[in-house]
C-alpha cells in the first residue's frame, strides 16, 4: 500500500492524449534558452558548456517546435485566403513588427549591451526596416512561423509527398552549409520548413503515432538518436546533405517519444507549465540574458570551466523565472500579444486572438486548433 502510494504521488496515473506537446515544448524552451545563455556568456569571455556537449541539445528544440506548430495547422489548407490572413497571417505578422520594434527601443534605451552577434547592431534602425527581408536572429522564429503558414496554403493543391521532398532537399542543402544566406534568420526557415510541412500534412497520422508510443520504441529512438549524434560529432557528417536533418529527425522522434513518459512525472509538472508560456519566455528570455552577460563582460570576469557551466545554468534559470514572471504582469496588455480587435474584425466577428502558434495550454476538444491562447485573448475557436 505504502509502495502503491508513493508510486502514486510520484506519476500521474493518467495524463490526456496531448499533454505531451507542453512538456515537449517546455523541454525546448529550456533548450533555447540554455543555447542563448551560453552564446552570449562566450561572448563576454565565459567558457561553459564544451561543444561536444551542447551540439546533441542543438538538433532538437527549434525542429520540435515547428513539428508541433505545423501539426495544429492541418486545416490551413481549407481556408479562404481571408481568413488566412486573418485568422493566423496578420496576428503572426503584427507581432514580429510589433516585438522587432520594441526589441529596437530596448537596445536604444539600455546601454552597454549587445542584442546581435555578427549582424546588424540591434540600435541600426536601417535593420529594423529591413526585417521583411533581412529577420533579426531574436525573432526569425515568428517570421518563419508566417512564412510557413502561408507556404501551407500555397502548396495546398500540391501531393503532400512532392512538398515534403522538395522541402526535406532544401533543409539538407542549407544545413550542411552547402547553401548560406549568410543571415541565420533565412537559414533556419530554409532548414526547418520541412518539419513544419510534416506537421501540417501528417498531423492525424502523427498524433495517433505518438498515442501509440511504446518502452521497447524509446529506446529503439534513443539508440538511433546516439548514433546519429556519434556520426554527426565523430565523422564530420554534419557537412553531408542529410546529415543534420536525419540527427533533427532523430532527436525529435525521441524527444517527443520520451515526453508521453515524462509527462506523468509530477516532479517534472514544471516543464508542462512553461512549455505552456514557451512563447512568451521566447519573447522575454533575451533580454535578461543580454543584460546579465554585458554586466559580466564589464566585471571582466576570468573564471575555470566548470565555474562557467555552473554560471550559465544559473543565468539559464533567472532568464527563465523572470520571463515566466513578465509573462504573468504582462497578461492584460493584450496588445503585447494580440492585434486590436479592429485589424482582425470581419463582418461584426470578434477578434480572431493570435495565432494557434502561441504558447499556452494544451488544447481541448471544441478549443483553439493550437496552444491555448494568452490570458485575456480570446481562443480562436478552430479544433484539429
Amino acid at each position: 500500500m505504502t509502495t502503491e502510494s508513493a508510486r502514486r504521488r510520484l506519476i500521474e496515473p493518467e495524463t490526456g492524449k496531448r499533454a505531451w506537446v507542453d512538456f515537449a515544448k517546455g523541454a525546448a524552451i529550456v533548450m533555447v534558452v540554455y543555447y542563448h545563455t551560453a552564446l552570449y556568456l562566450q561572448a563576454a569571455g565565459i567558457q561553459g558548456t564544451p561543444w561536444l556537449v551542447k551540439a546533441p541539445l542543438e538538433l532538437f528544440p527549434m525542429p520540435a517546435f515547428f513539428l508541433i506548430a505545423g501539426l495544429f495547422g492541418n486545416r490551413l489548407g481549407t481556408w479562404a485566403f481571408a481568413d488566412l490572413w486573418r485568422r493566423r497571417l496578420l496576428p503572426l505578422l503584427y507581432l514580429y513588427v510589433l516585438w522587432s520594434v520594441l526589441r529596437f527601443a530596448f537596445y536604444l534605451v539600455v546601454p552597454g549591451v549587445n542584442g546581435e552577434l555578427g549582424e546588424f547592431p540591434a540600435t541600426n534602425p536601417i535593420g529594423l526596416l529591413l526585417i521583411a527581408v533581412w529577420p533579426s536572429s531574436s525573432y526569425w522564429f515568428i517570421y518563419a512561423l508566417f512564412l510557413f503558414t502561408l507556404g501551407v496554403w500555397l502548396l495546398r493543391r500540391v501531393p503532400p509527398a512532392v512538398q515534403v521532398a522538395a522541402a526535406a532537399v532544401l533543409s539538407a542543402f542549407v544545413t550542411s552549409g552547402i547553401l548560406d544566406a549568410n543571415n541565420v534568420g533565412w537559414n533556419r526557415v530554409g532548414g526547418l520548413f520541412v518539419f513544419f510541412l510534416v506537421g501540417a500534412l501528417y498531423s492525424k497520422r502523427l498524433f495517433e503515432l505518438v498515442n501509440r508510443v511504446r518502452p521497447w520504441m524509446l529506446a529503439t529512438a534513443f539508440a538511433v538518436f546516439v548514433a546519429v549524434v556519434a556520426g554527426l560529432i565523430l565523422f564530420g557528417l554534419r557537412a553531408v546533405p542529410g546529415g543534420v536533418l536525419l540527427g533533427q529527425v532523430a532527436a525529435v522522434a525521441f524527444g517527443i517519444m520520451a515526453s508521453t513518459y515524462l509527462v506523468r512525472l509530477r516532479p517534472l509538472r514544471f516543464v508542462s507549465t512553461l512549455g505552456a508560456t514557451s512563447l512568451q519566455i521566447y519573447l522575454f528570455h533575451l533580454y535578461v540574458i543580454v543584460v546579465i552577460a554585458a554586466i559580466v563582460a564589464a566585471l571582466g570576469l576570468e573564471v575555470p570551466r566548470w565555474v562557467g557551466i555552473c554560471l550559465q545554468l544559473v543565468v539559464m534559470t533567472i532568464a527563465i523565472i523572470v520571463s515566466f514572471l513578465l509573462t504573468r504582469l504582462t497578461s492584460r496588455a493584450r496588445w503585447l500579444y494580440v492585434p486590436p480587435t479592429w485589424m482582425t474584425r470581419r463582418r461584426g466577428v470578434g477578434v480572431a486572438g493570435t495565432a494557434t502558434y502561441r504558447a499556452g495550454r494544451t488544447p481541448r476538444a471544441g478549443r483553439s486548433g493550437g496552444p491555448a491562447p494568452v490570458p485575456g485573448a480570446q481562443p480562436t475557436g478552430e479544433t484539429p
